[in-house]
């Protein structure tokens, strides 16, 4: 639509060019016309063109309008997103260190463990050796020599009871090397399942890391075609600003030549109501100082002079013209007295008569001269050629002289 507007904005100014040429050169009222009508045409399509561009910018403006507010919300977008990736790291970091934590931990229990198993298993052999030792090679022996010295049942009792108690202590020594075994296992087994389960927290932060990074690359891709999109937009706004003033400098010059042709066109028309007021004031003058002269009216057709010169003076045009009439068709009773009027109005029969405003010339007042060329190359100066032309002009336009008087009688020319 731009280039159109482009297009059309070039046929403007043409059109603006011409509307130009024609005020500096008018030659004739229908030329002002032509003008005037070009000149209103190129105004009409140049505003039409200047509606369009302004529409096409306001839709410009609100693309761009929206397309900022979109990447406004991709940006916010975006930036959660980066939150929550940089929270995502933060907190992979810490679960990789507390992984880390409870591997060293696991390790230190596992040692812990197999150092305190070996330390257990050499107790357990001692211990083990000697209750071996006192119950199967010395305690046989022990018992017998102390139950044979015993020097009463009472004492007796006492001795029996202490050989037990050797057992017995021997046994609860080796429960209790159980269990701290037991509690090492045990210690073990619960650095084995914090491992585990930082490893899983650890596992969970990687995928949420993964996660929050593909968001944010999403985030991130559709933040630069936002981006892009709004630089396009603007683009396009711009061009259709452009596009605006330029259909705004168009408009003001096609409509500056209308207004030129319509001051033309007044000035031109009031130049010619000036003229016609004084051409009828003048003509109203001469037809008084001459009408003896002229009027024919009452004393019939005018007497026919032998033509000999074309520098005839107003009466003898008028019996010139008189003798010629026949050769029209025309019969002197009903049409010369319309003829007489006509030229009276005209110019008052003066062969050198002309028009100080528009140029016409002669009895018949031709616009331009040259016309009359096509009777004769002395129509300048020769009243006969002058009325041969008019006759002529009279015949193919009007028909006949009264039928030129009355259309003159309404426009005030023929």
């Amino acid at each position: 639509m731009a280039q159109m507007s482009l297009c059309r904005a070039v046929g403007v100014l043409c059109a603006s060019a011409m509307a130009f040429s024609l005020l500096a050169y008018p030659a004739h009222a229908e030329d002002l016309t032509s003008a005037k009508s070009r000149a209103d045409t190129a105004a009409y399509r140049a505003q039409t063109d200047y509606n369009n561009a302004t529409t096409a910018l306001e839709a410009a403006n609100a693309q761009v309008r929206m397309t900022e507010s979109r990447v406004e919300y991709a940006r916010s977008v975006l930036s959660q997103a980066q939150a929550e990736w940089a929270k995502a790291t933060e907190v992979e970091a810490h679960k990789t260190a507390e992984l880390f934590e409870a591997d060293q931990a696991l390790a230190k229990a596992k040692i812990m463990v197999a150092q305190g198993q070996a330390k257990i298993e050499v107790q357990k052999a001692h211990i083990n050796a000697y209750a071996r030792s006192i119950v199967q090679d010395s305690m046989p022996l022990i018992s017998v020599a102390v139950l044979l010295t015993a020097e009463s049942t009472a004492d007796l009792a006492n001795r029996v009871q202490w050989s037990d108690t050797v057992l017995v202590t021997n046994q609860v020594d080796l429960d209790k090397l159980r269990t701290i075994q037991l509690e090492l296992d045990a210690a073990e087994l619960t650095c084995t399942e914090a491992q585990h389960a930082a490893d899983l927290a650890k596992q969970e932060a990687q995928a949420h890391v993964a996660s929050a990074l593909s968001a944010q690359q999403a985030a991130q891709a559709a933040e630069d075609a936002l981006e892009a999109a709004l630089i396009e937009s603007q683009v396009v706004r711009d061009y259709a600003a452009q596009v605006q003033a330029d259909t705004r400098t168009t408009l003001d010059q096609a409509k500056n030549a209308q207004h030129a042709i319509n001051t033309k066109i007044a000035d031109e028309k009031r130049k010619a109501e000036d003229a016609r007021k004084a051409e009828e004031a003048r003509k109203a003058e001469e037809a008084k100082n001459a009408q003896n002269n002229t009027n024919t009216s009452n004393s019939g057709a005018p007497s026919t002079p032998p033509i000999t010169s074309g520098n005839l003076s107003p009466a003898e045009a008028q019996s010139a013209a008189y003798g010629m009439m026949a050769a029209y068709g025309w019969q002197n009773t009903t049409q010369f007295q319309c003829l007489v009027n006509l030229w009276n109005r005209e110019s008052n029969w003066r062969w050198w008569a002309e028009n100080p405003s528009s140029g016409a010339y002669g009895i018949p007042q031709s616009l331009p001269a040259s016309k009359m060329a096509s009777a004769g190359a002395d129509y300048r100066t020769n009243a006969v050629t002058q009325i041969s032309w008019g006759l002529t002009y009279i015949k193919n336009r009007y028909t006949t002289p009264c039928g030129a008087w009355s259309f003159w009688q309404t426009k005030h020319w023929y």
